[in-house]
């Protein structure tokens, strides 16, 4: 609201804030950190990098459209269901955490194509 509305301070205009913003942003979700730091600090700055997107540079913009992070995109939700259950595998049972990657990005793409990418073409359809 406040980009549409022109009242966004300049500072927050600046080419490089939203790639600034996302590394500072990584950084600070790292293990090492304490977990109230990622909540007070990593999240509003992951809110401001999205917010500035509309000012990067096309580098940026252009990287975060590209093929691979489109994809990433598209497949979010069904990578955010499934992250939890080889979250614990790695976790608490001590299970190498590469192979279980690979696991999860198997088991996302493959509900993505066959449940829902479907449903969703259904949906769009028939409602």
């Amino acid at each position: 609201l406040l980009k549409a509305d022109g009242m966004l301070p300049a500072f927050l205009r600046g080419k490089h804030v939203a790639l600034v913003a996302t590394i500072c942003a990584v950084v600070l979700f790292l293990d090492q950190v304490p977990t109230p730091i990622h909540y007070l600090f990593a999240v509003p700055l992951l809110a401001l990098a999205v917010n500035a997107l509309d000012f990067s540079p096309r580098y940026f913009s252009g990287l975060l459209s590209s093929w691979p992070m489109a994809t990433l995109g598209l497949w979010s939700y069904s990578l955010y269901l499934w992250q939890q259950p080889f979250y614990k595998f790695v976790y608490e049972q001590g299970s190498a955490p590469i192979p279980m990657l690979a696991a999860v990005f198997a088991c996302a793409a493959c509900s993505y194509y066959l449940i829902e990418r479907p449903a969703r073409e259904w949906l769009n359809r028939n409602w």
